[in-house]
């Protein structure tokens, strides 16, 4: 070839390679390769760019992944890259399917990102398309895990059911996460819930959960008012009740809803020494919090109580304080148990099948004196949870 003619080629072909489109390489990507550094690179931002990349890649990126999970197991996909598939919400059939199959799994960790990307490609899919995701998040509504359901829910008003909203919710952090998702996608829900989450300062067992809650509602509520926002650019409240009431005047005034101004609400029960918090995909979390007297709390906003009869709770406060526990069980991915109390001090986070035999008994036991004071389901609760972290 021509040498001039060489160089005009390779001027013209290198900007098309270079603008290529994400996923198409002309050159066929080694998308096993990528997949493998989303997934088990040892730099975070290493495993970041490649799960950008094989996000970005849409369907051609699937058997890649469908392969490494067949050749170490779905618990070696991270939640990083389940989110960033979700989130770039590229529909063609085989990520639709993909993402079927991983809400489908109640083992696979991330089935909630999976189901919050089924929910995102809701409006952007075929009538077929659309038929079939209505039922599947309708079977979803009440799933035991919340993320689970919350992502369903948001997947149900997307495509334009809103009823779904007057669903009935125990967990605050549910309530919060599907309005402040549906803020996000540009659907104005009633807002009284994040203004709601803005004044929640409760905890539990150390957790600042109500913080947490009113830092996504105020996300969500900052990017939806825009220049509305109370807030100059930098600055802080005067407080927390300060802060409430502007946002508050500001939200009524954009969306012309009737709200309140709703009190900061704190730990309401005092004298807590320990407790217990499951945590899983499959079995949805429990949290349980006692106090020396032997009334026990139940939800991470302790909105169900229990009381031991005197005898009984000495009796298991004894067993208790002998149980062999000292530092962390097993290694945590995603599910995990968290046992935490005073006398001696314990703070132990358990994995999977991990739990020594004798606090599984001691556990049991627990759950038998819940049972005998008239709260069975509570019991039935406690060991569902149990059992995924009972030694095998």
């Amino acid at each position: 070839m021509n040498p001039v003619r060489l160089l005009f080629v390779l001027a013209v072909a290198l900007p098309v390679a270079a603008f290529w489109p994400r996923g198409q390489d002309p050159a066929g990507a080694d998308w096993q390769k990528d997949v493998d550094n989303a997934c088990r690179a040892q730099r975070y931002g290493m495993r970041l760019a490649a799960g950008r990349k094989v996000a970005a890649a849409g369907d051609a990126a699937v058997p890649a992944i469908r392969a490494f999970a067949k050749q170490h197991g779905d618990e070696q996909i991270p939640m990083t890259l389940v989110e960033l598939i979700a989130e770039d919400r590229a529909a063609g059939p085989l990520t639709l399917a993909l993402l079927r199959d991983w809400s489908e799994r109640r083992e696979f960790y991330w089935r909630g990102s999976a189901m919050r990307g089924l929910a995102l490609r809701g409006p952007r899919v075929g009538a077929d398309e659309q038929a079939e995701l209505r039922t599947r998040f309708q079977r979803f509504h009440q799933d035991d895990a919340w993320l689970m359901r919350t992502h369903a829910r948001l997947g149900s008003v997307l495509l334009g059911e809103r009823s779904v909203l007057g669903l009935p919710e125990q967990d605050p952090r549910a309530r919060t996460r599907l309005h402040a998702q549906l803020l996000l996608q540009g659907v104005v829900p009633p807002l009284q819930p994040l203004l709601d989450a803005l004044a929640d300062e409760r905890t539990c067992l150390g957790i600042p959960w109500g913080q947490n809650s009113a830092n996504e509602a105020h996300k969500a509520l900052k990017q939806w008012l825009g220049e509305a926002h109370p807030l100059a650019k930098g600055g802080e409240f005067a407080d927390t009740a300060a802060g409430i009431a502007a946002l508050h005047e500001a939200c009524a005034a954009k969306s012309g809803q009737t709200l309140t101004i709703p009190s900061v609400r704190r730990d309401e029960v005092s004298g807590l020494v320990g407790g217990l918090e499951f945590q899983s995909c499959k079995h949805g979390d429990l949290f349980v919090q006692w106090t020396d007297a032997g009334a026990l709390w139940f939800g991470i906003d302790a909105g169900t109580s229990v009381q031991i009869p005197a005898a009984r709770w000495q009796e298991l406060s004894r067993e208790r304080a002998a149980l062999p526990l000292g530092g962390n069980l097993g290694v945590v991915i995603c599910d995990s148990m968290r046992v935490k109390w005073t006398g001696p001090d314990v703070d132990v986070r358990v994995a999977p099948s991990a739990l020594p035999v004798p606090v599984v008994d001691w556990l049991k036991r627990l759950a038998a004196a819940i049972e005998e004071a008239g709260a069975p389901r509570l019991a039935a609760d406690l060991l569902e949870g149990l059992d995924q972290f009972a030694v095998r």
